[in-house]
């Protein structure tokens, strides 16, 4: 049973996330968050957030939860193959996106004028390189990283295919659906950043024997 602690900190970032959508990062103060959630700007900060960079990172973990994304991220977990969670992670990524991108982009541009932000945002992105990072491992380990790169190097690649930015760019912007951005990214990065094993390979270039 959660107490009226945890409840009031649960109205906070419900709030928090609501005005940032509408206002934006500049246009909130902690008072307003304060009083969309009907506490104090005081008990904002002895009792539940010591800054507004607390507050972000507070909100950016509470988002996960509250739009359920681990059963996003559990196909990626459970795949059987590298290519297989290659392909979930990307699928999962563009799909939280899809979830959270008014947020997303409201944290990413307020990341270039503020300290506060830019933790948040820096702590978001970590997250997503991480999974990048452990999915470009598994190519690694199973021979299917292309030839020239480098785990970081790819794994730098990717969040640029992934990032808000090109969400914005592509299904905001350009009508792209995010089924279409996932299987574009796949699709792009076949025969570069992801190769088939040496071994398919070589059976491929086998000729038939001759009776």
């Amino acid at each position: 049973m959660s107490t009226k602690k945890e409840e009031t900190r649960a109205r906070l970032l419900d709030a928090a996330r609501r005005l940032l959508v509408e206002r934006g990062f500049h246009g909130v103060g902690l008072e307003d968050i304060a009083a969309a959630a009907g506490v104090s700007r005081q008990a904002v900060y002895k009792s539940h957030f010591a800054s507004k960079a607390d507050l972000l990172l507070a909100l950016v973990r509470h988002v996960h939860v509250a739009e359920n994304l681990d059963e996003l991220v559990r196909p990626a977990l459970e795949a059987k193959s590298a290519l297989a969670r290659f392909e979930a992670t990307i699928g999962t990524i563009v799909r939280i996106e899809e979830r959270l991108h008014e947020l997303a982009m409201s944290l990413s541009t307020a990341a270039l004028s503020d300290a506060d932000a830019a933790v948040a945002w820096r702590d978001r992105l970590e997250v997503k390189r991480g999974a990048l990072r452990d999915a470009v491992r598994g190519l690694a380990d199973e021979g299917r990283l292309g030839r020239g790169w480098d785990a970081e190097d790819a794994v730098d690649m990717l969040s640029a295919l992934v990032s808000v930015d090109t969400y914005h760019r592509l299904v905001v912007e350009r009508g792209l659906t995010p089924e279409a951005l996932i299987r574009n990214i796949v699709e792009l990065c076949a025969g570069s950043i992801v190769v088939e094993r040496k071994d398919t390979m070589r059976r491929r270039k086998r000729k038939p024997r001759v009776r």
